[in-house]
């Protein structure tokens, strides 16, 4: 008896420590590292998973985990605004139940394994400098990457796949989405002009559209999603790594 009172005080008080060290600015709710904690550690204390804590903060190498450094704390996952258009007449969605009971297995499996990262699952739709990184932005999740580019540059499939959708879209303006194995999505957006149409099959390196600022763009850019089923994932996690 004595040993439970003693756990469940020392328990109490790593949870206060995880409390005061949570806190909220413009980008949203972030907890500062602490000496002796890793990313599994508050992974746990905040009940999500641990991939996807990185992934939201673009940590690719946890040997860069440093102590003060700020961990944003994903919310509730958001569903893709292009949800609808995506059909998914040769892949049905299991019942309720089924993917509830995957998601706490793949959580569960995944909660204190390896981060892993897949550099060169897809290659770069376009070449340039990410401007906006996947996360918070201004308070609100930003579910993609911006790579500034030319207006009318060349915009690529980062795999092989079957166009679901190219059409225009509210906030994304023109927009393709391809469809490839293992329940990827990838989504190009602020196209000038698509060149694809939906049912097309598509090369890896094909042209699909070119660089513009259709939709909610500031200036030319690429907008550029990865997905695996409805869950966002960070595409700097699956592209080749950059030179520096």
């Amino acid at each position: 008896m004595e040993m439970k009172r003693i756990s469940f005080v020392l328990f109490a008080l790593f949870m206060l420590n995880m409390s005061c060290a949570t806190s909220f600015d413009k980008r949203g709710r972030h907890h500062t590292v602490g000496r002796g904690e890793t990313i599994w550690i508050i992974a746990r204390a905040y009940r999500i998973d641990a991939q996807t804590l990185a992934e939201y903060n673009n940590i690719t190498d946890v040997t860069d985990f440093q102590v003060g450094m700020k961990l944003y704390i994903p919310g509730r996952p958001e569903k893709p605004g292009y949800k609808r258009v995506v059909l998914d007449d040769d892949n049905p969605p299991r019942a309720t139940r089924d993917r509830r009971t995957e998601r706490k297995t793949r959580e569960k499996k995944k909660g204190d394994g390896p981060i892993e990262v897949y550099h060169g699952r897809f290659i770069w739709p376009v070449g340039g400098t990410v401007t906006s990184g996947f996360g918070m932005r201004n308070g609100r999740k930003h579910e993609g990457i911006d790579i500034a580019a030319s207006s009318g540059t060349p915009i690529k499939a980062a795999d092989a796949g079957r166009v679901a959708f190219a059409g225009k879209m509210r906030g994304y303006g023109n927009l393709v989405l391809i469809r490839h194995d293992d329940a990827f999505i990838t989504a190009y957006a602020h196209n000038t002009k698509n060149s694809v149409k939906k049912g097309e099959l598509v090369k890896t390196g094909e042209i699909i559209a070119t660089v513009g600022r259709t939709g909610r763009a500031t200036a030319p850019n690429l907008h550029f999603e990865v997905r695996q089923g409805q869950q966002a994932r960070n595409p700097l996690f699956f592209l080749p790594k950059k030179k520096r």
